[in-house]
C-alpha cells in the first residue's frame, strides 16, 4: 500500500470493522464499502488491543487497492491506548484516521502535535496523515465549527448518535428526528462552512432497509457526503442514496447545456422548464455530474 497519497475519493459509506477479528479484516476489501474504518476502539476489548494493532499493520502494508479508503479509528486521546495506537497506526500507513470522543477543538490539535512527533520518528512527512474527527457529545456538536477549522489535517466530521443519545440522556433510536436530526443539521453547517466533508451517522436495525433508506435519502438531502454502516447489507443502500440517479444526471446535463447557450448569447441567467438558472447552480449539477462520474454512473 501507498501510504497517504492524495487522491479524490467517493466517501458514500464508511463500513466499521473490528480490527481484532481476522476474517472480518481479511474481508473488508471485497465488501464493496468507499471505505473501510478498521477499529481499535470500541469494537475491541481491552485485552486484544495489542493483536488488533499488530494485525492491522501487516494488513495495510499488504495493501494497494486505489480504489478503497483505508481508515483506522483509534482510541480516545485520553485513553490509556492512545499512543500506541498512534505509533502502530503510523507504521501502518492508512489513508486516513478517525479520531473519536473529540468534543473541543483542542482535542484535535493535541492529537495532531502527537502525530506530528509520531511522524517524525518514523521518518516520514509532517502532515501527511490526515484524519477525520467524530463528534459524540452534545458539548462537540456545540463546538463544531470550531473543531472543522482546528488543524490542516482534518478531512472532515463524522457524526456518533449513540454516544450523543448517551450524553442527552435520550434511547439511542433513528437520527431522522428529534434532537438528534437537529444535531445533524449543526454538524452539515459547520463542515460546510469550514469547507470538509460530513459524514453521517450509523443505522442500527441492520434489518430494517427500507428505514436506512428513508434516513440515508434525507442524509443526501442535507448535504451529507455518505454514512457510516455497521453491516455489508446497508452499503447498497447507501450507495443508492448518495449516488445521482439517471434522472438526476440527465437534469445537470441539461442545466449545463441551457447555460453554455445562455454564455454564448450573453446573459447570465437563463430558465429550463421554468426554473430559474444562474450560476450557483450551475456550480451545483456540476458537483452532481463530478460525483456521478466517480461513482461510475457518468
Amino acid at each position: 500500500m501507498k501510504p497517504n497519497e492524495e487522491r479524490a475519493h467517493l466517501r458514500r459509506s464508511f463500513l466499521f470493522v473490528p480490527g481484532s477479528e481476522e476474517k472480518k479484516v481479511a474481508k473488508a476489501a471485497s465488501l464493496g464499502a468507499d471505505a473501510v474504518i478498521l477499529d481499535l476502539e470500541d469494537a475491541v476489548a481491552p485485552a486484544r488491543k495489542a493483536e488488533a494493532r499488530t494485525r492491522l499493520r501487516t494488513f495495510l502494508q499488504g495493501q494497494d487497492s486505489q480504489t478503497i479508503e483505508w481508515l483506522i479509528r483509534l482510541n480516545g486521546i485520553s485513553t490509556p491506548y492512545f499512543e500506541a495506537d498512534l505509533e502502530a497506526c503510523v507504521r501502518a500507513g492508512p489513508d486516513a484516521l478517525v479520531i473519536p470522543k473529540v468534543d473541543s477543538p483542542e482535542v484535535l490539535q493535541l492529537a495532531d502535535a502527537h502525530l506530528t512527533e509520531a511522524e517524525h520518528a518514523s521518518s516520514r512527512p509532517a502532515g501527511s496523515l490526515r484524519f477525520f474527527a467524530l463528534i459524540e457529545s452534545a458539548r462537540g456538536i456545540l463546538n463544531a465549527h470550531a473543531i472543522a477549522t482546528a488543524t490542516p489535517r482534518l478531512l472532515g466530521l463524522m457524526l456518533g448518535h449513540v454516544d450523543l443519545s448517551t450524553d442527552l440522556g435520550i434511547p439511542a433510536g433513528r437520527a431522522g428526528e428529534g434532537i438528534v436530526h437537529h444535531a445533524r443539521c449543526q454538524l452539515v453547517l459547520a463542515a460546510r462552512a469550514a469547507a470538509v466533508d460530513v459524514v453521517d451517522t450509523i443505522y442500527l436495525n441492520i434489518h430494517d432497509h427500507e428505514g436506512l433508506r428513508a434516513e440515508a435519502a434525507q442524509a443526501a438531502a442535507m448535504g451529507f457526503a455518505g454514512k457510516l454502516a455497521i453491516h455489508p447489507g446497508q452499503i447498497p443502500i447507501i450507495h443508492e442514496a448518495f449516488t445521482p440517479s439517471a434522472d438526476r444526471v440527465q437534469r445537470a446535463k441539461r442545466v449545463l447545456e441551457v447555460w453554455r447557450q445562455a454564455e454564448m448569447e450573453g446573459r447570465g441567467v437563463c430558465a429550463l422548464d421554468g426554473e430559474l438558472i444562474e450560476k450557483p447552480v450551475v456550480e451545483a449539477e456540476r458537483r452532481v455530474l463530478e460525483r456521478a462520474r466517480m461513482a461510475g454512473v457518468f
